[in-house]
């Protein structure tokens, strides 16, 4: 890796990071894709693999596992190089070019950066009533759906009222299980398709409005003490396995260190209508971007990918031109495999 030129350098494979790699290569632009973690897939690898996400155009319904492996299969398609277990732990500028530096020792250059890291690495918000503790190290309260060989003629409880707890009852009674919903309030701060799902399944009972106020591990079932809001009135409820559903706080501790740093706001890096954060050269796309009017979905960051490349492109190469329509790619040149290049004889 020391020593090498490239064009871009792609920070975190998430599905933004992905398709920027795929686009990068029709370019035919030297691409380095960064990930911090062992696997592709930013937070939906993390997260909800098994989710399935509605607002990817083209599709009627993928999950989250299947998408990821379609990026994949297009990033295989170009000539690119992907750099996993490499965190970024320093970006600095040297002459025209920024030096990223990866687990403190090795190091490259790059012409432009572009910053799809998601908002960083992810820690549960959990549930601190009496015996949560004792309920986590005993397996029964989790913060992330278990595996699909896991949740067969299971009964679960989900506690939340936002997307997370919702997405994860809708996967569940999806594969079968009876579900009970917990949250605070009666109505929720979700999807309206996907709690009009759950109000319309015999296999989720809602209980509301009422909150968590103890977990007693019993043997092989957990039970959840829980109080009304309006009235206080103490209600108790045996499940296979609790799911906290309160979201994640995420964490860019790492970023925060580097010796160029963008602009943030909140978790985001400020871009303009390039992608170009406050550091030119410096982009970011996904929810790593931040900009008025900006909707966090993955259908976003899909657009946001080809913006920032080509707009890197004019920082380090003004005088390269404009993209192609990937219609008129020399395609037998852009895609390396044989067996690819095979499709495109015309």
């Amino acid at each position: 890796m020391d020593n090498e030129i490239f064009d871009i350098a792609i920070i975190g494979a998430g599905p933004a990071g992905l398709f920027a790699q795929f686009y990068a290569g029709l370019r035919e632009l030297k691409t380095a894709l960064i990930e911090a973690t062992p696997r592709i897939g930013g937070q939906i690898t993390a997260l909800y693999p098994g989710k399935t996400i509605l607002d990817v155009a083209g599709f009627l319904g993928i999950s989250g596992r299947d998408l990821v492996n379609e990026l994949k299969l297009q990033t295989d398609l170009v000539d690119s190089k992907t750099f996993l277990n490499s965190e970024v732990t320093n970006l600095k500028k040297i002459a025209s070019h920024f030096e990223i530096e990866i687990n403190h020792h090795a190091s490259f250059l790059a012409k432009s950066v572009i910053i799809a890291s998601g908002n960083g690495s992810f820690s549960p918000r959990k549930i601190d009533v009496p015996g949560s503790s004792e309920a986590e190290q005993s397996g029964m309260l989790t913060y992330l759906l278990p595996g699909l060989s896991e949740v067969a003629d299971k009964d679960f409880a989900v506690v939340g009222g936002g997307n997370t707890a919702v997405d994860y009852a809708v996967e569940l009674i999806d594969h079968d299980c009876h579900v009970s919903l917990i949250h605070r309030r009666d109505n929720f701060r979700a999807m309206e398709s996907s709690v009009t799902k759950l109000k319309n399944s015999r296999r989720t009972n809602f209980l509301t409005p009422m909150k968590i106020t103890g977990l007693s591990p019993k043997k092989e079932k957990l039970e959840i003490e829980l109080q009304s809001v309006p009235d206080g009135a103490v209600k108790r409820v045996s499940v296979d396995r609790l799911i906290g559903g309160f979201g994640f706080t995420a964490s860019s501790r790492t970023i925060n260190q580097w010796e160029e740093f963008p602009e943030q706001f909140n978790q985001g890096f400020l871009t303009n209508e390039a992608q170009m954060t406050s550091i030119a050269g410096i982009f970011a796309i996904g929810d790593a971007s931040i900009y008025p009017g900006k909707s966090d979905l993955i259908a976003t960051a899909f657009g946001e990918a080809p913006t920032a490349i080509n707009q890197a492109v004019n920082y380090f190469d003004p005088d390269r031109g404009g993209p192609q329509h990937s219609t008129s790619l020399n395609k037998k040149e852009v895609f390396k495999h044989d067996r690819i290049k095979s499709r495109y004889n015309s």
